[in-house]
């Protein structure tokens, strides 16, 4: 009955934030510091961030915890986690935080060229595709946005991280982002190079693949092993070789297929040809996949000025 009394007390704190009910001063003092230590995973991350000693911030975690009178953290030597308060605190004010956010980026920027800090989460591969080879020119042109790009393979939750946005495949994005295409199309190609192909032989099938050294990528957050993805006969096929090489970072793959140590389906654009310097050779063509595209996202319609930027800019 006691922890539900508090979970109570917790919700009924974030719908006075979020609605702009009277509560204690010290409270909205004290939240912005809870939040950084829930998304920073620690109180030294979060006191880098804030600008405070580790021991001031946990004395700030002490006081809100009075306050609620609810433990919002479980401590031990080596990490902290949520409590199922914590969790729900950090959950209802999500909205909140984000409006304040907003609302501070707009009289920020009335009457004046986007500005802010901009945070973006994306895959090493994204940025290599969709950002950086446009993102000199972007900073140029907005000289008052700091841009940081957090590259991140694992899968995140943007909000909680206090991101303006992400890109993903649209394939793992939640229900509730709105999306926006961005970058060139990709499409996955097997890749190889003439020396590895002359030693082992040209695969004419996909299931051909099971008797080639073959190299596969490995998702850091889920550590399950990417498939390799064909059409045959008009149906997606996903095939699961057993792997010669394992890699979490696709960067590792162009140097593995020219070094010749085993065939990798790679993400190309078309303006990238597959045998590029002659050095490499693309196999199974005819059962490519249907060509990817990355898409931009993030929680709500109302972006502010520097968000508007940014997708104006890479988006179109």
């Amino acid at each position: 009955m006691a922890r539900l009394d508090r979970e109570v007390e917790l919700r009924h704190t974030s719908r006075a934030l979020k609605h702009g009910l009277t509560m204690p001063p010290d409270l909205l003092s004290l939240l912005p510091a809870f939040r950084m230590v829930a998304t920073a995973g620690g109180f030294t991350a979060a006191s880098g961030r804030l600008g405070i000693t580790p021991s001031a911030v946990s004395q700030k975690i002490r006081q809100l915890e009075s306050l609620v009178d609810a433990r919002l953290f479980e401590r031990t030597s080596r990490s902290i986690r949520l409590t199922e308060a914590g969790r729900l605190l950090l959950q209802d004010t999500d909205r909140a935080f984000g409006d304040i956010a907003e609302a501070l980026d707009r009289v920020r920027t009335a009457g004046r060229r986007p500005a802010g800090n901009l945070r973006i989460n994306l895959s090493r591969l994204a940025a290599q595709f969709c950002i950086l080879p446009r993102l000199a020119d972007f900073v140029r042109h907005y000289p008052d946005i700091d841009v940081e790009l957090a590259t991140d393979d694992r899968l995140s939750d943007i909000v909680a991280g206090g991101f303006d946005a992400g890109i993903r495949f649209s394939d793992t994005l939640e229900l509730d982002m709105i999306a926006r295409p961005i970058g060139p199309v990709l499409h996955r190609r097997v890749l190889a190079s003439r020396a590895y192909l002359e030693a082992a032989g040209i695969p004419q099938h996909p299931n051909d693949l099971a008797s080639h050294q073959v190299i596969r990528y490995r998702f850091p957050g889920s550590q399950r092993l990417e498939p390799l993805t064909f059409n045959v006969g008009d149906q997606v096929v996903r095939l699961d070789p057993p792997p010669r090489l394992v890699f979490d970072d696709n960067n590792h793959f162009d140097f593995a297929v020219r070094a010749g140590l085993g065939v990798a389906q790679l993400y190309r654009t078309t303006e990238i040809p597959a045998n590029e310097s002659d050095e490499l050779v693309e196999v199974l063509h005819q059962f490519e996949p249907r060509p990817s595209q990355f898409q931009l996202y993030y929680p709500t319609r109302n972006q502010p000025p520097k968000l508007r930027a940014f997708i104006d800019w890479f988006c179109s």
